[in-house]
């Protein structure tokens, strides 16, 4: 059975920075679903810290929440 792990950080792109919160597999997949949430074609940059507790694979999907920033608002989605 695999393991998906909780990561947490601030990444940077064209966009700025953001803070997010990941179920990922590694902090390489973590990056992955960040860049993929901010439909960015450059790399994300940024510290991604973890893993902060683990669950099995089963039990909860990979995701990522990521800040966002619109009109003077801050928005999260998961």
């Amino acid at each position: 059975m695999g393991k998906l792990h909780l990561y947490y950080g601030t990444v940077k792109s064209a966009t700025g920075n953001r803070h997010i919160m990941a179920w990922a597999k590694s902090r390489e997949n973590a990056l992955d679903l960040v860049e993929a949430a901010m439909t960015t074609d450059e790399p994300v940059l940024g510290s991604v810290v973890g893993p902060l507790t683990s669950l099995p694979d089963d039990v909860m999907n990979p995701g990522v929440f990521v800040e966002a920033t619109l009109a003077g608002f801050v928005l999260s989605a998961w």
